[in-house]
Order: C-alpha cells, then sequence, then structure tokens
C-alpha cells in the first residue's frame, strides 16, 4: 500500500490543488484541508469505525488524526493470527502506572494502550466475544436509556459478519451458536479458529461436571459459564480481520475521508459559547503545531487516557487539578479521569502436567520453543493457510465465573459484607459527585454479583495447561483516576490504579484461586495428571492466598482499560450523556470504552465496535 501511495503523490503532486486528496495523509500536512465537518481524534478501533460511518455521507468531511504508525497490509506480525503472541508492547503507549500501593511492594507496570491505526483490533490477543445480557443492562441502570443488551445487540451484529463453526468443529467440539445473535454483512469478519488443541475439548467437559455451564452460544446475552470463543479472521486469507481492514479500507477510497500519522493532538479549541470549533496537534514538543477548524463536531477516540488527559488539557476537569497546572478553566467537570477500571490479570497457582495419552492431546511446546518446528509450521501457513498459525494467543475457550458457583457457601456474605462497608474508604476520590456516582455503581453491581448472570472472576487455561491457570478479576469495586502531569501536551498522564484496594475484590479472588485449585483436582482434570508446585497445598487461608494473590499480579491490565469518562448523570461524576456529548460544551462527544460506566465481563473488542457502531448512528441522528 505504501508504494502505490508514494507513487500516487510523484505522479500528481502539481494536480493536489485541484483535487481532492483521498484516503491517507503520511505526514504530509499540505495536503490537508483547513477545516472538516468532523475530527476523529484517535484512529484506533472505535475512531476508524466512527469516522467509516460519518464518512459514508459524500457531503460530510472527516479527518482521522492518529498518533501511531499505519501497518503494511500484509505485515506478518500483525496480519497472521499465530504471531498475535509475540507481539508484547510493541506498537504501545507504553505507559507507565503509579506505584500501586495495593500490592505487594507496590509495584509499577507497563500499562497497555495500542499506539496504532486500528488500534487494540490490530495488537490484541483475538478474542471475540460479548458481555453477557446484564453486562450491558448495568449501564442502562445507571441511568443510559438505550445502552442495555437489547440497545447494544443490533450494533454488535451491524459490525460483523459470521461464519459458524464448520461441521467438523460441531461434532468434535459440541461448538454451537444462534444465527439470531449474529451479524451477516458488517465489515468484521468473525470465525471460530480453524486449529483448536484437542484438550479444550477435555477442559469445556471439566467444567461441565463442576457444575459451570456451557452455553450453546455465548454471544447471545448468555456470556456466563465456559465459552467457546470466536476470533476475528478472514476465513478466505486465515488473517486477523480488525478495525483497519474492515473500515479504514473502505473509507481510505473516498475523498471526504482523510487519516494523518504520527501526529499528536494537544488541544481542543473553544469559542466563547463553548463550541468546540477545532484542535491543534503536532509530530512531538519540538515540531510546530497545526490547527485545524471543526465545523460540526470533534469526536474523541483517543482511548481511556488520552481522553481524560486532552480534555484536562484543554480546560475540562476537576476544578482544582486545571488549577493547580495553571489551565484556564472552562468546565468543572470532576468526573474527567475519574472511574478507571480494568480486568487486572493474576497467576497465583502454579502447575506442571503431563500432556500425553490417555488423553489425545497435543502439547504446544515445541510450537512456543523450537525454532526449527516454529519455520515448519509457519511455512504449511504460508502455502496452505492451515495449521497452527490459524490460531491466535487467545485460545478458544475461556471460562466466566459467576460469584454463587465460584463460592456457593461464601458469595452471600462476602456481598453482605460489601454493602455493609463505606465505599469512600477505599477510593480516591473527593469531589461528592464523583462519591455518588460510585456508590450508585456499587449497588448495581453487587446486585449482579448475587445472581449466576454476571461473571465475578475469569479462569483462563492456555494448551500446555501448565504453568497454571491465568484468573482475571472481572467485576471489580476497585477504581483508579488519570490526572495530567502538566501543561505539556507531550508529557504522559498520571496513571493510579488502585488495584484491589476494595477488600471485596480480594474476597472474590480469593474464592477464584480456591475454585480453580478445586477445579484442577476434580476428575475431568485427571488426565492432564496436574501437580500443584506453588504455593503448595498447605497453603489453603484466605489471608494466605489473598498476600499470595497481592504479589502474583502480572499486570493491572490486559488491555481493557475504560471507564474514565462515563456516561451517567453529571450530578453524580458523569462525563457524557447518553448522547456521548461531554458536559457543559458543544460539538464534543466520546465515543470509546472511556464512556462505559460499568466494565463488562467480557473481552472488550467486540464491545468497541457496537459502541463505535451506536455512537456513528447518534452522531448522524444529530440536528
Amino acid at each position: 500500500m505504501y508504494s502505490r501511495f508514494l507513487l500516487g503523490i510523484i505522479a500528481s503532486f502539481q494536480l493536489a490543488s485541484a483535487f481532492p486528496f483521498p484516503g491517507v495523509l503520511v505526514e504530509r500536512q499540505e495536503d490537508l484541508k483547513n477545516s472538516y465537518d468532523y475530527v476523529v481524534v484517535g484512529g484506533g478501533t472505535e475512531g476508524l469505525a466512527v469516522a467509516n460511518r460519518l464518512s459514508e455521507n459524500k457531503h460530510k468531511s472527516v479527518l482521522v488524526v492518529e498518533a501511531g504508525v499505519l501497518f503494511n497490509e500484509t505485515q506478518d506480525d500483525i496480519m497472521i493470527p499465530g504471531n498475535s503472541a509475540i507481539l508484547g508492547f510493541k506498537y504501545q503507549w507504553n505507559f507507565l502506572s503509579q506505584p500501586i500501593k495495593s500490592l505487594k511492594d507496590s509495584g509499577t507496570f507497563i500499562i497497555p494502550a495500542a499506539k496504532a491505526v486500528g488500534g487494540d483490533s490490530a495488537i490484541n490477543s483475538m478474542s471475540f466475544d460479548r458481555g453477557s445480557k446484564a453486562d450491558y443492562d448495568m449501564w442502562e441502570a445507571m441511568g443510559n436509556k438505550g445502552w442495555g443488551w437489547d440497545g447494544m445487540l443490533p450494533y454488535f451484529k451491524k459490525s460483523e459478519t459470521f461464519h459458524p463453526p464448520s461441521k467438523k468443529q460441531v461434532k468434535e467440539f459440541g461448538i454451537g451458536y444462534d444465527s439470531e445473535a449474529h451479524g451477516a454483512d458488517g465489515p468484521i469478519q468473525v470465525k471460530f479458529a480453524s486449529f483448536i488443541y484437542p484438550q479444550y475439548k477435555t477442559i469445556v467437559d471439566a467444567w461441565k461436571k463442576v457444575g459451570v455451564p456451557v452455553p450453546k452460544d455465548a454471544t447471545n446475552g448468555e456470556g456466563v459459564g465456559s465459552l467457546w470463543i470466536a476470533s476475528p479472521i478472514d476465513p478466505k486469507t486465515e488473517t486477523r480481520s480488525y478495525a483497519r481492514t474492515g473500515y479504514y479500507d473502505k473509507a481510505a477510497k473516498r475523498s471526504n475521508y482523510h487519516l494523518i500519522v504520527g501526529q499528536q493532538v494537544t488541544k481542543i479549541l473553544f469559542d466563547k459559547s463553548k463550541q468546540a470549533i477545532g484542535v491543534t496537534f503536532s509530530k512531538d514538543a519540538s515540531s510546530p503545531s497545526t490547527k485545524i477548524s471543526v465545523k460540526k463536531e470533534v469526536i474523541l477516540a483517543a482511548g481511556p487516557f488520552n481522553n481524560p488527559k486532552l480534555l484536562q488539557l484543554s480546560g475540562i476537569g476537576p476544578k482544582s487539578l486545571l488549577e493547580k497546572h495553571k489551565i484556564p478553566v472552562l468546565v468543572d467537570l470532576p468526573g474527567v479521569g475519574s472511574n478507571l477500571q480494568d480486568h487486572a490479570l493474576v497467576r497465583p497457582l502454579n502447575y506442571t502436567t503431563e500432556l500425553h495419552p490417555p488423553g489425545p492431546y497435543i502439547d504446544p511446546t515445541p510450537a512456543l520453543t523450537n525454532t526449527t518446528y516454529q519455520a515448519e509450521l509457519l511455512a504449511e501457513y504460508k502455502s496452505k493457510h492451515t495449521g497452527y498459525y490459524t490460531r491466535p494467543l487467545s485460545g478458544s475457550t475461556v471460562a466466566y465465573i459467576p460469584l454463587p458457583i465460584m463460592a456457593p457457601d461464601m458469595y452471600k456474605s462476602i456481598i453482605h459484607a460489601s454493602r455493609s462497608s463505606k465505599s469512600e474508604d477505599y477510593l480516591p476520590y473527593s469531589a461528592p459527585a464523583v462519591m455518588a456516582g460510585l456508590k450508585k455503581q456499587k449497588k448495581i453491581i453487587l446486585d449482579g454479583l448475587m445472581t449466576k448472570e454476571v461473571g465475578a472472576g475469569e479462569v483462563s487455561l492456555r494448551p500446555g495447561i501448565a504453568p497454571g491457570p491465568a484468573l482475571v478479576t472481572r467485576k471489580p469495586l476497585s477504581r483508579g483516576y488519570i490526572e495530567i502531569a502538566s501543561a505539556n501536551a507531550f508529557e504522559d498522564p498520571k496513571i493510579y490504579y488502585n488495584t484491589l484496594s476494595n477488600p471485596t475484590d480480594v474476597s472474590i479472588l480469593t474464592q477464584n484461586i480456591k475454585f480453580s485449585r478445586a477445579f484442577f483436582e476434580s476428575k475431568g482434570m485427571a488426565s492432564f495428571k496436574p501437580v500443584e508446585t506453588y504455593p503448595g497445598k498447605d497453603i489453603t487461608s484466605d489471608e494466605a492466598l489473598a498476600e499470595i494473590a497481592k504479589g502474583r499480579i502480572v499486570n493491572p491490565s490486559v488491555g481493557h482499560a475504560s471507564c474514565t469518562c462515563p456516561m451517567m448523570d453529571r450530578e453524580i461524576g458523569g462525563v457524557v450523556d447518553e448522547e456521548l456529548k461531554v458536559y457543559g460544551v458543544k460539538g464534543l462527544r466520546v465515543v470509546d470504552l472511556s464512556i462505559m460506566p460499568i466494565i463488562p465481563c467480557t473481552h472488550m473488542v467486540n464491545t468497541r465496535y457496537a459502541i463505535a457502531e451506536k455512537a456513528a448512528d447518534l452522531i448522524k441522528s444529530s440536528k
């Protein structure tokens, strides 16, 4: 693509002023228009989806400003599903958290945050599931009409083209699906991985034996239990389907759509009536700044860290913080940067296992460690589009465990203790509005956790079973926050996670450790011959297990940071209303995971697309 683009520039350089310049602008600011109807800040998953939909109207001009890179359309480390395991923190912002005092040794962590065209959808581990009906109904319960499950389902479907499991997958693994839950002509291609390790069937059957449900289709609102997970893969090429291939490649052909990369938006501009009238952006602190005017709206899709940062830099946020950094206060909005939620990854248990008969298992170790074998597998993929490299990092199954199943004898007492506690004792805020919102969230979350309709924690197993389960907190009550470090737009924000600061989260995680240990000792898992090597079966008390968990946090984030510009009433700490408009100003919306009031129990990319599709309709219908 780059070669075609550069040749096009050379051929038409002298005619650039006479003809509209469509599609991507790679650091060619001279080709930008002075103004656009819409400027989308952030060319990630949601930004590309919204921009594509808005540019479908040929009479509306759209500019997307992205700080990261545009990948080559055939780039192996992005496009090959089996390579999703090797990216690490490449193509990311590499933000560093503040010390998390609630964890052992008050550790700091590099926090996942994509910095590339396509955002998270370009570099994630490729799970494409949805939360349960109850997860999204919580948003509506927070006062957001039309944002419950029934309001979101049409947009989940609109974003995807779903390919049912093959007859072989149905027969061999029992994978089912509900056609009513899926789209048939959306931009993102979705299928079950062509290569599935046979041991996953044993794992799913083992979950059934300990009372964990296995829904026919986890995307139809029943996303709780042991789930078969589809992935965003194009069946024609066995390559990653993501926001760039699904949304950007279509929009790039339009003369009313521009994307500029390698540029960071530094400020949103307003007139005296607090109408958003433009943005400024620059490559870095030493480069000149460019100003672009906006005729209709500025649309923020820069993610849960950069959205609040940009709002605060532009004078929208907690008054005391803005005054501290000598930023003129446009709107005193204390919820900006509050309510940070994420799913924390913990590995508290280690096991050794055997992947030999009597089970028909395949040991994944050679594919992970033997470079000669890896080369053979990659050659098979490239020549036949088959084998190991058709399988993404995420694997094929996951278990989201409701608290009544995880801890049948303890869940009521855990919820009662949580209801009886004072939220302010564990929260880093003092603003009354923000505290009121968190109090409302807490009631809604605890009501959900009392049922079997909400996942309280995740248990994830890789095909090697060893070194043990990955446990993920899925409905946390702990809250973090985001603050600018200074008035310098190129200084990273301060990110305060506060993971496991709320005792309820610790209690649930402790119960998940016990539940996972019992699962590994269950008859359904016997064929793997698991042997616990850490911390040891003699470590059983809640107090000891809690301390182990606090010291075995792999990362407070699995790339699901969210909720820092929450969609709630302004009086309870909200930043945007149910039309995603920022309170106190005009012509400014937020359209990504930042707007969620409560994080759902799921991997996030499917929800990202649905939010973006719904946001685009809201914007297009606005007068």
